[in-house]
């Protein structure tokens, strides 16, 4: 959305004056890298033109009266009244405050409304996006001057804590410190990152929504946390210095180890051939050898798929579907996973006609309009008042 547009939605259901301050924070892709983030390993995540919007006009009293213009609903508590409220929207907003008011900072009120054209529920991370958006709003509101690192640490937080999952810091990370035309290499445990220039080629990233969301995410994604966990505990026994699946660099490490069942053992190779996946890739894309870059999303996919078990039957066709496109280098599912988003390596000269193969092999096989974005890496999260 073009951002005087969204301003001028905005103002349909919030008054904008000199004092309102409207934050945006983008959704991201992450080229590869899935599910390592919890595990402390590899991510190659970049930030993207779709965007969450929070927009938020001072008061003098503790009144917080919050509206979710997309989806034609509001809500009121005051500053004093801080419990679960039951709707994501809301429920984002009132664990930051617990997070903000943990801190130190005496809480004001305030009116808001929040808008967005991040896709819901299909893994370019609209949660993290929104939650990203009221943190860099609320840092300027209540002029905290929090750095990044301090405002994914309160999200992670409220995310553990008061939402109830157990999720890592990719995407927060990705949408407070994206770059245009950059991806960045993180390393989730050092924490140390380096921005890699994005060559523009003839290749462009196509999203695909499958439109499906299947009731098992936060239960399942908990799960694969907990399995991981369980991974770590065996492996101890044998190499007692592992804090995290990964700091095994090798496959053949975990062949000693004698893991409480079998799935735990996929998980766990799944995570350290995944670490390695992201090195790999780094590597080819330094070269521009997007031909390797692709192999290494494909292999992506077949590792989520069937060693992680976090793809679905949807995600697993609209891969398969594309396998013998020569204008198609790559393609995986992105996100959580069961259900939501594939992420595919395309040229761009192409593009049309996938397009139209993709609507037409997905529609006839699951009666569903897949939806498409061509997106592009963008700078991260910041307050566009002017």
């Amino acid at each position: 959305m073009n951002h005087q547009v969204v301003k001028e939605k905005i103002a349909n259901h919030l008054t904008i004056n000199d004092d309102t301050i409207v934050a945006l924070a983008p959704g991201r892709i992450n080229l590869i890298g899935g599910h390592t983030d919890y595990n402390k390993g590899l991510v190659l995540p970049g930030a993207i033109d779709k965007y969450f919007y929070f927009a938020l006009n001072p008061r003098t009293d503790d009144q917080i009266n919050i509206t979710a213009i997309d989806l034609d609903k509001k809500y009121s508590f005051t500053t004093d009244q801080l419990q679960k409220h039951g709707e994501l929207w809301v429920d984002f907003l009132i664990g930051l405050l617990i997070e903000f008011k943990k801190s130190g900072v005496e809480l004001k009120g305030f009116d808001c409304a929040l808008t967005s054209d991040v896709p819901i529920g299909s893994g370019m991370s609209s949660s993290s996006a929104l939650e990203c958006s009221i943190l860099t709003a609320l840092n300027e509101y209540f002029d905290c001057h929090c750095d990044p690192w301090k405002l994914i640490e309160m999200s992670q937080s409220s995310n553990h804590k008061f939402i109830g999952v157990q999720g890592g810091i990719l995407d927060q990370f990705s949408s407070l410190f994206g770059k245009e035309n950059h991806v960045m290499y993180l390393d989730c445990d050092t924490l140390k990152y380096n921005y890699i220039d994005y060559p523009t080629s003839q290749y462009t990233w196509l999203v695909i929504n499958s439109c499906v969301k299947h009731d098992n995410l936060t239960s399942g994604y908990n799960d694969r946390v907990s399995e991981c966990n369980n991974a770590v505990n065996s492996i101890k026994r044998v190499y007692p210095d592992i804090r995290h699946l990964s700091d095994i660099k090798d496959t053949d490490a975990l062949k000693e180890i004698t893991f409480e069942n079998e799935t735990v053992r996929k998980r766990a190779q799944f995570i350290v051939e995944e670490n390695n996946r992201v090195t790999s890739y780094v590597s080819a894309l330094k070269l521009n050898d997007f031909k390797t870059c692709g192999e290494l999303l494909y292999a992506c996919h077949e590792g989520l798929s069937n060693q992680y078990e976090v793809s679905c039957a949807e995600l697993d066709f609209l891969v398969d579907i594309l396998r013998d496109e020569d204008a198609v280098l790559g393609s995986r599912m992105m996100g959580g996973g069961f259900g939501g988003c594939t992420l595919n390596l395309v040229d761009k000269s192409h593009t049309a006609s996938i397009k139209d193969k993709v609507k037409n092999l997905y529609f006839q096989k699951w009666n569903i309009e897949p939806e498409l974005y061509l997106v592009n890496i963008s700078d991260g999260a910041r307050i566009i008042n002017s």
